[in-house]
């Protein structure tokens, strides 16, 4: 950390100085994550002074680390024929990352600039399904046939793998092109060089369809802790290969959505994406939560008169709602990650379920106690305590079985469970809590004056 804040404040003098071949020679020892760092804090037309002293290749690493509205607000002010340039030395994925943020005339040129090797296979990734592994997928991967020996195989990777390419594992493919193999590379040269390359593969080989979801990717990386993932079609050819580095920006983006979505936020949005893109997405959430809090608003309505009547029932209403929002909060935050993980399905919900109702009913009794005390303390009234009491056990009971089976009934109608799950259930835990408090306050009313 201290490194890039050295090299940011580095660059800065360089760049007020107008000392560009000393910026070029502090660059071109830089490594592309500490540059890309300091680019987001640079005003644009200082990023595309910058860009301009790195070589293509640098600039293409340096690209592939920028945030999706800083790339775009700086491919934009680059000229066309340079970015085309620099995506030609970068991987086929890395460049559809790019590509795909474009605007689609844009995105269109550039692609024609670009050589055209690498620019059909761009093409070819861009033509699957966005968040799938094909998308996702780099079509250079190292095969060899399962006839071969390790000597012949190692001189295959030293002809066609460049030094660029990061191969961890060598696919073993049969006379159709079929996957049936792999052989990690510290098992290939630690191996005798007349060993047949079938005597030492794993054939066992976890692989994933190229219409498959980037989340289930992650999750095989995850359970199998494999390097890379082989991508196949539905005849088992092998078509490309995904490597943990790519997971690893899958699970961070699909963690960030995640978060984003629960809060009523685009799961795209950034620090950076202007007042008019995020206009529409925050005012849409903050219509609909206008919506659910008037509902809960009219449950109060109904004892307008209870209220009039005793004062004191207002001043604990925001307490009844706040703890049933948190216990909600709590229940369905644990819920929405088990379903991101693949791990809550109906098969556990009765025993999610079980646990979630032990764990509210226990915390219910004890914060419920705690309130019902500080209550009798500050007011001195023992049933409106025991009300209160109740009222919160009853509420933190509800916030368990809606938060454990709100998001359930959200995902097996295909709505995503992140999205709407904190809007739903907040509301009915405030239309309950509410409910509860004042529905036995108002029976109990001739005994609480």
């Amino acid at each position: 950390m201290e490194e890039t804040t050295r090299l940011a404040e580095s660059i800065r003098e360089l760049l007020a100085a107008g000392r560009e071949e000393r910026l070029a020679a502090l660059l071109d020892g830089a490594h592309a994550a500490d540059i890309s760092q300091v680019v987001r804090d640079l005003e644009i037309g200082e990023q595309v002074r910058l860009f301009r002293l790195l070589d293509p290749q640098q600039a293409g690493a340096v690209l592939a680390e920028l945030d999706d509205q800083v790339l775009l607000e700086l491919v934009r002010a680059l000229d066309e024929t340079e970015v085309s340039k620099i995506l030609d030395q970068m991987p086929p994925d890395d460049v559809v990352e790019v590509v795909e943020e474009l605007p689609k005339e844009q995105a269109e040129k550039i692609l024609d600039l670009m050589e055209e090797e690498k620019s059909e296979e761009v093409q070819e990734l861009l033509e699957y399904g966005e968040g799938t592994a094909g998308r996702l997928m780099s079509p250079r991967f190292v095969a060899v046939n399962e006839h071969v020996t390790v000597a012949q195989a190692i001189e295959h990777i030293r002809k066609s793998a460049s030094a660029e390419d990061a191969f961890y594992y060598l696919y073993v493919v049969d006379d159709h092109e079929h996957l049936v193999g792999v052989v990690p590379v510290h098992r290939l040269v630690t191996a005798e060089p007349t060993t047949p390359i079938r005597a030492i593969r794993t054939g066992d080989v976890e692989s994933v369809t190229v219409d498959t979801d980037q989340e289930a990717v992650a999750r095989l990386v995850e359970r199998y802790d494999v390097l890379e993932v082989p991508v196949v079609d539905a005849n088992r050819r092998l078509l490309g290969r995904i490597s943990v580095d790519d997971v690893i920006d899958v699970i961070h983006e699909e963690a960030t959505e995640d978060i984003q979505q629960f809060a009523g936020v685009a799961g795209d949005e950034t620090v950076l994406d202007p007042p008019r893109e995020v206009f529409p997405r925050r005012l849409m959430w903050r219509l609909i939560n206008l919506g659910t809090a008037t509902l809960a608003a009219s449950v109060i309505g109904l004892f307008e008169g209870s209220i009039q009547t005793l004062a004191t029932l207002a001043v604990f209403m925001p307490i009844v709602a706040s703890m049933g929002g948190i216990g909600t909060t709590q229940t369905a935050t644990v819920v929405v990650r088990g379903i991101a993980l693949g791990e809550m399905t109906r098969h556990v919900l009765a025993r999610v379920m079980v646990k979630e109702v032990k764990l509210a009913l226990s915390t219910g009794l004890a914060t419920g106690c705690v309130l019902a005390l500080i209550s009798y303390l500050w007011k001195g009234q023992i049933l409106l305590s025991l009300i209160l009491g109740i009222a919160l056990v009853f509420n933190m009971l509800l916030a368990a079985v809606v938060g454990t089976l709100v998001p359930m009934a959200l995902r097996a109608f295909r709505i995503d469970p992140a999205i709407a799950s904190s809007v739903i259930i907040t509301t009915f835990t405030d239309v309950c809590g509410f409910f509860s408090f004042l529905g036995l306050a108002t029976l109990l009313m001739r005994f609480l004056l």
